[in-house]
């Protein structure tokens, strides 16, 4: 049987970064990760028209990430094949 790998999460993730716009009530969360080019070719092959490196939007005045494991497109991923 095999292992599993320990699930990679974007809350535990140096690279999540947020931002609250002043008068929002919720905060969006994005990638800053460094290789960005990567991020950006995955939308573009996947044909994905939301913003690259957008992870979510919290809850009202929140600032918990909203999803629990990371996404398809994360580098983190790539990097643990």
């Amino acid at each position: 049987m095999k292992e599993a790998k320990p699930a990679i999460r974007c809350s535990g993730c140096s690279h999540c970064s947020s931002y609250r716009p002043l008068g929002n009530s919720r905060t969006e969360f994005t990638c800053a990760h460094p290789n960005q080019r990567y991020i950006q070719d995955y939308f573009l092959r996947k044909n994905m028209l939301k913003m690259p490196g957008f992870i979510g939007f919290g809850a009202k005045y929140s600032e918990a990430v909203p999803v629990k494991t990371a996404p398809a497109w994360c580098p983190e991923k790539k990097a643990q094949k």
